[in-house]
């Protein structure tokens, strides 16, 4: 995934899928910011297969952050992206 990139303090909604079977689970993680999930602040969202949620974040620390599953079969596949905060202008 390239091109995830957002301006220092802007508003960013996600939304995640979790698919495949009931052996799928994935833990979505992003390194340097947090996200809202159910009115609780984490870094970190679990993912059973056939759900989907919606999360918020507000982009707060400048960086070149990782995303990741902290699955380690999918993050030895390559389930890992870097995405970028610039400073605001």
């Amino acid at each position: 995934m390239r091109g995830l990139e957002v301006e220092q303090d802007d508003r960013v909604r996600w939304h995640l899928i979790g698919l495949g079977t009931e052996v799928d689970m994935h833990t979505a993680h992003w390194h340097g910011q947090t996200v809202l999930n159910s009115g609780r602040r984490t870094d970190v969202v679990e993912l059973l297969p056939g759900t989907m949620i919606t999360v918020d974040m507000i982009a707060k620390t400048p960086g070149n952050w990782l995303y990741h599953c902290h699955v380690a079969d999918h993050v030895t596949a390559g389930m890992s992206t870097r995405w970028k905060v610039v400073p605001k202008q």
